[in-house]
């Protein structure tokens, strides 16, 4: 009976239509602005638990969203109960210096922080405001296809020639294939036209501390080794976004300065000192 269910299951998946990625091929221009704005979950997202294949499979019938919702239900509380004991080290942070050191190496136009592109901290706020882990991640990380962006970066007339590189970072415990609860910071990205909030392009990327051998309860003991183990991807993380966007964008790095060769100093034309003649080598007239 299970064979059959997902079987049809698997015959349903594949009737679904899947809206096709939008594609970024020249979505830069040469010398265009490009403004780096991450943003970082207001908490973090443990998920102590993997999907099993049945409910894997749940997920994709008329219900499966009533089943999802549950379990996100189910994680946020687990993630809001950690939350006090972790210590809040600045990923975006981390991530955004980074980032941004990398696309000016790869791109010949400006590279700009919110606080460079004149965007005030109080609308970044605004562009970030959830009330919990879980309404952040329906809001901005995990949109469905054709969702509105989340976003409108075209209320800003001083952005209309950059294109906004938009990072929604996640941080937090989940699963691996092997079923290993590691410690996982991920990051969903999203490049648009600041002047009329399009999506040029998207993808989702993570990295996942493989070396980690901590479960949920130790993590709970000794909640800095967590938040370190998280901190030191934030760097690997943001060299992975920034290899995506220069391959997927084409980005163009700026054409190496033209050395001038400094002109040879004028020859010196020296006017030779007067000898002094001596009267002791003549005679008396």
């Amino acid at each position: 009976m299970t064979k059959t269910i997902l079987i049809l299951l698997a015959a349903l998946a594949g009737c679904v239509t899947v809206e096709p990625a939008p594609d970024p091929r020249g979505a830069v221009k040469p010398g265009q602005r490009l403004i780096v704005l991450v943003y970082q979950s207001p908490g973090p997202w443990i998920v102590a638990d993997p999907d099993s294949k049945a409910e894997s499979a749940l997920k994709l019938m008329p219900l499966g969203s009533f089943l999802q919702n549950m379990q996100e239900e189910k994680i946020n509380e687990l993630s809001k109960d950690i939350q006090p004991y972790l210590p809040r080290p600045r990923y975006d942070q981390a991530l955004e210096a980074e980032l941004i050191k990398l696309l000016k190496a790869a791109h010949g136009g400006p590279v700009q922080t919110a606080a460079e592109a004149g965007i005030a901290p109080l609308q970044r706020r605004e562009w970030n405001a959830a009330a919990d882990q879980l309404d952040w991640r329906r809001a901005y990380y995990a949109l469905e296809a054709g969702q509105r962006a989340p976003r409108d970066y075209s209320k800003l007339l001083s952005l209309d020639d950059a294109l906004i590189v938009d990072v929604n970072l996640s941080f937090g415990l989940e699963p691996d294939v092997d079923d290993r609860t590691l410690p996982t910071l991920s990051a969903a990205l999203r490049v648009y036209r600041a002047d009329t909030t399009r999506l040029l392009w998207s993808r989702e990327e993570r990295l996942s501390d493989k070396l980690s051998s901590a479960t949920l309860s130790e993590f709970r003991a000794v909640p800095a080794d967590l938040t370190d183990r998280l901190y030191a991807l934030s760097v690997p993380l943001a060299r992975l976004i920034a290899s995506d966007l220069s391959k997927s964008l084409n980005l163009v790095a700026a054409p190496p300065p033209v050395a001038v060769l400094a002109a040879p100093p004028p020859p010196a034309y020296g006017i030779a000192a007067p000898v002094a003649l001596s009267t002791a080598s003549y005679g008396a007239i």
